[in-house]
Protein backbone atom coordinates (compact mmCIF):
# COMPACT_ATOMS: atom_id res chain seq x y z
CA UNK A 1 0.00 0.00 0.00
CA UNK A 2 1.35 3.39 -1.03
CA UNK A 3 0.98 6.27 1.39
CA UNK A 4 0.60 9.77 0.09
CA UNK A 5 1.75 12.95 1.75
CA UNK A 6 -1.15 15.02 3.11
CA UNK A 7 -0.82 18.77 2.53
CA UNK A 8 -3.14 21.43 3.95
CA UNK A 9 -3.79 24.45 1.78
CA UNK A 10 -3.65 27.82 3.54
CA UNK A 11 -7.44 28.16 3.17
CA UNK A 12 -7.93 24.79 4.90
CA UNK A 13 -5.70 25.92 7.77
CA UNK A 14 -7.74 29.12 8.02
CA UNK A 15 -10.94 27.06 8.01
CA UNK A 16 -9.69 24.99 10.94
CA UNK A 17 -8.70 28.13 12.83
CA UNK A 18 -12.14 29.62 12.20
CA UNK A 19 -13.90 26.46 13.45
CA UNK A 20 -11.78 26.41 16.62
CA UNK A 21 -12.37 30.11 17.27
CA UNK A 22 -16.13 29.81 16.84
CA UNK A 23 -16.36 26.86 19.26
CA UNK A 24 -14.08 28.60 21.77
CA UNK A 25 -16.19 31.77 21.59
CA UNK A 26 -19.24 29.69 22.50
CA UNK A 27 -17.53 29.09 25.83
CA UNK A 28 -15.81 25.79 25.10
CA UNK A 29 -12.10 26.34 24.39
CA UNK A 30 -11.11 22.83 25.49
CA UNK A 31 -13.80 21.35 23.27
CA UNK A 32 -12.54 23.49 20.38
CA UNK A 33 -9.02 22.12 20.71
CA UNK A 34 -10.28 18.54 21.00
CA UNK A 35 -12.62 18.84 18.02
CA UNK A 36 -10.06 20.42 15.69
CA UNK A 37 -7.55 17.80 16.88
CA UNK A 38 -9.95 15.04 15.80
CA UNK A 39 -10.41 16.72 12.42
CA UNK A 40 -6.62 16.98 11.97
CA UNK A 41 -6.17 13.29 12.83
CA UNK A 42 -8.82 12.41 10.26
CA UNK A 43 -7.09 14.57 7.66
CA UNK A 44 -3.77 12.85 8.40
CA UNK A 45 -5.48 9.48 7.86
CA UNK A 46 -6.13 10.44 4.24
CA UNK A 47 -2.56 9.33 3.52
CA UNK A 48 -4.12 5.88 3.07
CA UNK A 49 -7.10 5.31 0.78
CA UNK A 50 -7.76 8.97 -0.06
CA UNK A 51 -10.15 7.93 -2.82
CA UNK A 52 -13.02 7.70 -0.33
CA UNK A 53 -15.99 10.03 -0.44
CA UNK A 54 -17.75 11.43 -3.48
CA UNK A 55 -15.86 11.92 -6.72
CA UNK A 56 -16.25 15.28 -8.50
CA UNK A 57 -13.70 14.59 -11.22
CA UNK A 58 -16.08 16.07 -13.79
CA UNK A 59 -15.82 19.45 -12.02
CA UNK A 60 -12.12 19.37 -11.17
CA UNK A 61 -9.60 16.61 -11.75
CA UNK A 62 -8.99 14.65 -8.54
CA UNK A 63 -11.60 16.52 -6.47
CA UNK A 64 -13.33 14.48 -3.78
CA UNK A 65 -15.67 15.41 -0.96
CA UNK A 66 -15.48 13.50 2.32
CA UNK A 67 -17.50 13.94 5.49
CA UNK A 68 -16.36 13.84 9.10
CA UNK A 69 -18.66 13.34 12.09
CA UNK A 70 -21.74 14.47 10.15
CA UNK A 71 -20.96 18.20 10.64
CA UNK A 72 -17.77 18.64 8.64
CA UNK A 73 -17.35 18.50 4.86
CA UNK A 74 -13.82 18.35 3.49
CA UNK A 75 -12.76 19.11 -0.08
CA UNK A 76 -9.62 17.24 -1.12
CA UNK A 77 -7.73 16.84 -4.36
CA UNK A 78 -6.07 13.48 -4.83
CA UNK A 79 -2.82 13.62 -6.78
CA UNK A 80 -0.47 10.79 -7.64
CA UNK A 81 2.02 11.53 -4.89
CA UNK A 82 0.00 13.53 -2.38
CA UNK A 83 -3.39 14.61 -1.14
CA UNK A 84 -4.22 18.32 -0.96
CA UNK A 85 -6.76 19.37 1.66
CA UNK A 86 -8.39 22.37 -0.04
CA UNK A 87 -11.19 23.39 2.35
CA UNK A 88 -12.82 22.32 5.60
CA UNK A 89 -16.47 23.36 5.98
CA UNK A 90 -18.44 23.13 9.21
CA UNK A 91 -22.13 23.19 10.03
CA UNK A 92 -24.45 24.95 7.65
CA UNK A 93 -21.85 26.47 5.34
CA UNK A 94 -22.87 26.29 1.68
CA UNK A 95 -19.89 24.25 0.51
CA UNK A 96 -21.53 23.33 -2.81
CA UNK A 97 -21.83 26.98 -3.83
CA UNK A 98 -18.35 27.83 -2.57
CA UNK A 99 -16.83 24.98 -4.57
CA UNK A 100 -19.16 25.64 -7.52
CA UNK A 101 -20.51 22.08 -7.48
CA UNK A 102 -23.78 21.03 -9.11
CA UNK A 103 -26.73 20.14 -6.90
CA UNK A 104 -27.32 16.40 -6.58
Amino acid sequence: MTRREVLLAPRAEADLDRIALWIAEQGAPVTALDYVGRIRRFLASLDQFPERGTNYDSVRRGLRIVAFERRVVIAIVVREGHVEIERVFHGGQNWRATLQLPDD
